[in-house]
């Protein structure tokens, strides 16, 4: 088993699936006794009610699979809370990395079951051609970022942006809100998150779509609403508050729901975040720029703090022109290079030389086929991975060049005036 930092709460998150994988494959270093209580403790009597999906998913497969490791009886109960979480198409919560860990400990203990065919048929049927696995694909979540980032372009808004709001108001949830991953997708999807659930009401702001599912929305933003007025990005004791998931869910009440759910606490917390630290942070996307371009629209692109964001980003452009994905990336990246641009211009605080270079940057870099090229993986969480999805960074660096285009045609037409 490698060593990891203690301090690092990603990697903690990490540590288990590595040592339910180690316990189950009989590896040196990998104790059976501790993954047995660490499981348990979380699992609690409830055998984790008070925790996603997912992640009871997760423990229950450990627990399962230590039990057994160490010759102890698996008590039925068991078994069956954790075939209770899978889909109808043998998944669990549409990712096949939690999947695979119920399959290990399914096959374990419980080798003729239904819910065990299916779960192995399911790994089978979704592995592709090269022998590997993909992570999931957050469909709703794309939609409701392309349109939020496309929309005000007139083809687009003429060709795609009609059947995508149809879809993202047909993926709501009994429960008001909306999860990444519709059952489009897989199973039953994804269970409702903030994150999400802010982000499509931001999609669906001023349309007809969002009339019919306002009813609802105000129910889902006050059930889920601490008593700080804030939104947890998961329904989970274990879930801690991200600020652009409090920024999407403000935002998107207010275009909703103004009356009827109170935010200003909301607002406010995201004011006190930024003085307390002088900057915002977010739990999704690695660039620099995304919390100031999500949160600046919540708080007011003219308050302090997002011009004070503003600042911080045009003093770390590059030669070339963008901006780099994370601090010490190897090289600039266009959708670190188009957030950092969105908040430059809708702050008015950038320089037009600043934003040609940027302009000149996206246009440089963007491929034959219409779309960028990302340097380096940009997501992390809200589980420790680094990875990327093409179509989000692709609609981030749409909405930056869309930004910037005014700018610079403005720029070049005063250079060339007589």
């Amino acid at each position: 088993m490698p060593l990891f930092p203690r301090d690092s709460a990603a990697h903690r998150r990490r540590l288990l699936l590595l040592q339910t994988l180690g316990v189950a494959a009989g590896a040196p270093g990998c104790s059976p006794y501790d993954l047995l209580d660490h499981a348990t403790k979380a699992l609690g009597r409830g055998h984790g009610t008070a925790l996603t999906g997912w992640h009871r998913a997760q423990f229950l497969s450990a627990a399962i699979i230590a039990r057994d490791a160490v010759g102890l009886p698996v008590d039925e109960s068991l078994v069956a809370a954790l075939a209770a979480e899978q889909a109808p198409d043998g998944s669990y919560h549409a990712m096949p990395l939690v999947t695979a860990m119920a399959c290990l400990a399914l096959t374990r203990v419980a080798p003729g079951r239904p819910a065990t065919h299916r779960c192995t048929t399911r790994l089978l049927a979704d592995q592709h051609a090269d022998g590997t696995w993909r992570f999931t694909t957050f469909d709703v979540w794309d939609t409701g970022l392309m349109v939020r980032c496309l929309r005000g372009h007139s083809a687009f808004d003429t060709i795609a942006r009609p059947a995508a709001l149809d879809f993202l108001a047909d993926a709501q949830s009994p429960q008001g809100g909306w999860g990444s991953v519709s059952s489009a997708i897989a199973g039953r999807g994804l269970d409702c998150d903030a994150d999400t659930t802010g982000n499509t009401l931001l999609a669906l702001a001023g349309t007809e779509q969002g009339r019919r599912v306002r009813p609802a929305v105000a129910v889902y933003a006050r059930e889920n609403q601490d008593r700080r007025g804030l939104w947890t990005t998961w329904r989970s004791a274990r879930d801690t508050v991200a600020q652009d998931t409090v920024a999407h869910m403000v935002g998107g009440v207010r275009a909703h729901a103004p009356d009827e759910v109170d935010v200003a606490r909301a607002a406010r917390w995201l004011h006190q975040q930024h003085r307390g630290a002088s900057r915002w942070t977010a739990d999704w996307y690695v660039f620099p720029g995304y919390p100031a371009a999500e949160i600046s629209p919540v708080v007011g692109w003219s308050t302090a703090a997002a011009r004070t964001e503003a600042g911080a980003l045009a003093a770390t452009q590059n030669r070339d022109g963008g901006w780099p994905a994370f601090p010490g990336a190897s090289g600039s990246s266009p959708a670190a290079t188009a957030l950092a641009a969105t908040v430059l211009v809708r702050s008015r605080t950038s320089t037009p030389q600043v934003l040609v270079r940027a302009a000149r940057f996206l246009v440089d870099t963007q491929l034959d086929d219409g779309t960028w090229d990302e340097p380096d993986p940009f997501m992390s969480g809200p589980r420790p991975f680094l990875t990327d999805v093409l179509a989000q960074a692709h609609a981030l660096t749409c909405r930056g060049l869309m930004d910037l285009l005014p700018h610079t045609t403005a720029a070049r037409t005063s250079r060339s005036a007589p």
